[in-house]
């Protein structure tokens, strides 16, 4: 159901076309980027199958086991939400397990006059799953 309505993404997608497909883009000031990866690429530091139900087998991944602390992998969309007065909603899975350098996710909106506000936060999920 979540993979066929409007807005969701599955990264079923060949090399860089994610960010066109999924209409996300990468910040150009960060320090590192996200990727298309599944479990053959991650191996021991990745979950061993991707959230999507079916034939599903690609996820957005960054490995921050090799990053700083303190270095950002950021993506934005490229479309606008409609304000709303709490209906609104984003919806996604992540897996955060493996790793003693697990970084910080975190999901902000920015508001019309370009601040960002944290919505929310998670710096490591405690069970190996979705």
């Amino acid at each position: 159901y979540y993979t066929s309505i409007p807005g969701s993404c599955n990264f079923e997608t060949q090399d860089q076309e994610w960010t066109t497909v999924c209409g996300l883009t990468q910040d150009t000031t960060d320090d590192f980027d996200w990727n298309i990866s599944n479990s053959a690429v991650t191996g021991q530091m990745g979950p061993y199958t991707d959230h999507t139900p079916g034939k599903g087998q690609s996820f957005l991944y960054v490995n921050s086991s090799v990053q700083k602390e303190g270095n950002r992998a950021r993506i934005t969309t490229t479309k606008f939400f409609p304000a709303s007065l709490g209906v609104c909603r984003v919806r996604f899975w992540f897996w955060m397990f493996a790793s003693r350098q697990t970084g910080v996710l975190k999901v902000y909106t920015v508001e019309e006059h370009g601040m960002d506000i944290l919505m929310w936060t998670s710096s490591r999920n405690e069970e190996n799953k979705w």
